[in-house]
């Protein structure tokens, strides 16, 4: 394998935008890490407690449910629906978008875990046609059709908080196992502004707006939970009139390995001989190889690695030596050909769109400069 710099900690290669490495060659990203969750054991009592008075808070204001899971099937989302349901014992709904990609195993997932515990259940669908044009706008306009998929996941999320008055929204993500966000070659915004910027003036316009409807509201109520984080302010203050979207793993922490040894047998999860993350879409490879067009010197493993390492659940080692089997491989999966040919693109259009695309000028600078000041200012 040709010789790649990288941070002598993580398996990051030093090439990245905005990556920079101390005198012991350890990047930025994994001095981040240390700085906020090495410590985490000295914290978990104090956020546990946090957590509980939030789920507390959601239960004393007495709504048609104290809480909402986004339920995909994967491992995470699944544990969340576990907490809630079969630990804690919350009122809870559990939302769904299928957008027509959502895979059979996460579909198989989702039965078996909703038939393991006391929660209600909305599918939203959006059908596979109408995901596949709007996936082909984002293709075109930014080179990458997850933030297409992601806004239809929280406006799922949206529509049922609104409609049952729902206090508290637990999502299966936290800064603590987020191995993407702060990577800015990969990272992007992820509001109704930017989704309304991307489709604004294109044939997906009329059809999806309404995917971006109360955009300002929306992004109001998110930055003003972020402020909350900052400040150190508690987010029980605000739970009755605003709702509370929070990441679980930013209070409950546990090794994935754990998680799904209780999710096997707690919830009947299984990941059908595969692998483990996201099994929930039929599309799953293809965010990862698009890195890959763009970026030299990486894999589709490159970043989820370097985040195992960083908690302790990969060596090095074992990552580098992952990175010297995917770099030999260089055919497009044959998810991606199939979704090509089911939108009517070629392989030369699509990697053109992916390598000449510029996804940032469709970010609102406010919401840039804001997202900015939490990654860096929030206290854990």
């Amino acid at each position: 394998m040709e010789e790649i710099n990288r941070c002598t900690h993580c398996i990051l290669p030093i090439n990245l935008t905005d990556l920079t490495i101390d005198e012991n060659g350890v990047c930025n990203h994994c001095l981040d890490y240390e700085k906020n969750f090495t410590g985490w054991d000295a914290i978990k009592e104090r956020k546990e407690k946090e957590f509980q008075q939030l789920l507390y808070k959601a239960k004393k204001l007495k709504r048609p449910y104290d809480v909402l899971i986004s339920l995909s099937g994967g491992k995470d989302s699944t544990y969340a629906l576990y907490l809630s349901t079969k630990v804690f014992g919350l009122k809870t709904l559990a939302v769904t978008l299928d957008n027509g990609y959502l895979s059979n195993p996460a579909k198989d997932n989702i039965k078996n875990s909703l038939a393991s515990c006391n929660a209600d259940h909305i599918y939203y669908t959006i059908s596979r046609e109408n995901s596949s044009e709007l996936f082909k706008t984002f293709i075109f306009k930014t080179g990458d059709f997850c933030n297409a998929c992601m806004r239809g996941i929280n406006y799922s999320i949206e529509f049922a908080t609104k409609s049952f008055r729902i206090p508290l929204v637990i999502k299966g993500s936290g800064r603590i196992v987020q191995y993407v966000s702060q990577i800015k070659e990969i990272s992007s915004l992820n509001t109704a502004s930017y989704f309304d910027n991307v489709i604004n003036g294109t044939d997906s316009d009329p059809k999806f707006k309404y995917l971006s409807l109360n955009k300002h509201k929306l992004e109001f109520q998110k930055i003003a939970g972020g402020l909350n984080d900052i400040l150190g302010i508690k987010r029980t203050s605000f739970m009755r009139f605003i709702p509370q979207h929070i990441g679980m793993y930013d209070y409950i922490y546990k090794p994935f390995p754990e998680i799904i040894e209780i999710i096997k047998k707690e919830m009947r999860w299984s990941d059908h001989s595969g692998s483990i993350e996201h099994l929930d879409c039929e599309l799953h490879d293809i965010p990862f190889y698009k890195d890959t067009l763009r970026i030299p010197y990486i894999t589709k493993h490159t970043f989820h690695s370097s985040g195992l390492i960083r908690q302790g659940l990969m060596t090095r080692d074992a990552a580098l030596l992952k990175e010297e089997q995917e770099l030999n491989k260089k055919n497009p999966p044959g998810e991606l050909l199939k979704f090509l040919s089911e939108i009517g693109i070629n392989f030369e259009e699509y990697r053109d769109a992916v390598i000449n695309s510029n996804k940032s000028q469709f970010e609102p600078k406010i919401q840039k400069v804001v997202r900015n000041i939490y990654h860096r200012f929030r206290k854990y």
